[in-house]
């Protein structure tokens, strides 16, 4: 039987190899250090939040927040933080910044030079490019 390959370079879930392997893929893996694991864990969060923001319905939206969700609380094990403390620190953030109950959706903002708002955006102009007007 002729194979195809295609390079993969991700983590992925551990039994899904196995599924892969009794259809008659062959897979190519390694274990991860914690520190690969960590730097994976981080890649595939932002992967699977890229998924729930492509869900096309309530049940791929589910599916898609569990698998956030599982693999924050992989990388929660791996670095030994408890539920406790992510509450802890969300009730904090929650006090000081407040949710997004509200829908607050901000366009752009203008802050005063030499402001903490002026260097926070310089410092990410990526995620905040300056609006130069003429």
């Amino acid at each position: 039987m002729k194979m195809r390959t295609f390079y993969q370079n991700k983590l992925w879930r551990d039994k899904a190899v196995e599924k892969m392997e009794k259809h008659g893929s062959v897979m190519h893996w390694r274990r991860l250090d914690d520190a690969q694991y960590s730097q994976q864990l981080q890649l595939k969060l932002v992967e699977e939040a890229q998924e729930v923001v492509e869900a096309q319905s309530g049940e791929e939206l589910i599916a898609e927040l569990a698998d956030v969700l599982d693999v924050v609380e992989a990388l929660c094990i791996l670095h030994g933080i408890t539920s406790e403390q992510i509450a802890h620190a969300q009730a904090k953030r929650y006090n000081e910044r407040g949710g997004f109950s509200n829908r607050i959706f901000v366009e752009k903002a203008e802050h005063p030079e030499g402001s903490f708002g002026v260097e926070y955006c310089l410092a990410q102009p990526q995620k905040y490019p300056e609006i130069i007007e003429e």
